[in-house]
């Protein structure tokens, strides 16, 4: 590694970190972290926040858990408010596929029927993407996230079918005897220095990506 390299990536995770949250798109999943006992039901919301001059006018995405730990509820995936923000508010309903592929990997596909205009007229900055409720089956814990494939499990489009640069936040979900251990900041800070080494020339080449969609 250039001696002059580390200086600069720490310069610019340094300028990340700074970064307020609203000023990128960011998708969490809340609550971050959570226990439940052998039995109980526990529920988890995915939001989208800090859209701006953009839109969501489509999404390809799988959720990702530990089926193992956390199992089906009542109710695994209300897109409800993500359909009206992509036309059902103007009606104008969009395509929305729920795609059960295997237990612990549950695809969510979008797309507004509306054009850009149209969706950036009546879309909100923020808004619920999905909720989720589970089963705590079994000791142990779970993360629960988005796939890392950038083109078919955590691809948002917005405006002229450009995928956005998004920042997911996953969450950890603990059953039973199982515990969610949260990195101390100094290990954020390494990780993301990492991260950003490995990763900021394909984050470079993607920016003006179109998207890819499945066949």
């Amino acid at each position: 590694m250039s001696k002059n390299l580390l200086p600069a990536l720490a310069l610019s995770l340094g300028t990340l970190l700074a970064t307020p949250a609203s000023a990128g798109i960011v998708v969490s999943f809340t609550p971050s972290t959570q226990h439940a006992n052998i039995g109980e039901t526990l529920s988890v919301d995915v939001t989208i926040a800090g859209l701006g001059a953009e839109i969501l006018s489509a999404f390809d995405l799988n959720f990702i858990f530990d089926g193992s730990v956390i199992g089906y509820a009542y109710r695994l995936i209300d897109a409800t408010n993500a359909q009206q923000q992509l036309g059902s508010a103007y009606g104008i309903d969009p395509l929305l596929v729920i795609d059960s592929v295997a237990l612990g990997d549950w695809g969510l596909q979008a797309s507004a029927l509306a054009d850009d205009a149209t969706v950036a007229a009546a879309q909100a900055d923020s808004f619920l993407l999905a909720h989720f409720a589970f089963s705590a089956d079994a000791d142990g814990t779970s993360l629960f996230t988005l796939g890392p494939d950038l083109d078919f499990q955590r691809n948002f489009v917005g405006l002229n079918a450009l995928s956005l640069d998004v920042t997911v936040q996953g969450a950890c979900i603990a059953v039973g005897t199982g515990a969610c251990n949260v990195p101390e900041p100094a290990s954020y800070g390494l990780l993301g220095l990492a991260l950003l080494a490995a990763g900021a020339p394909g984050l470079l080449r993607r920016r003006q990506r179109p998207v890819t969609r499945r066949a």
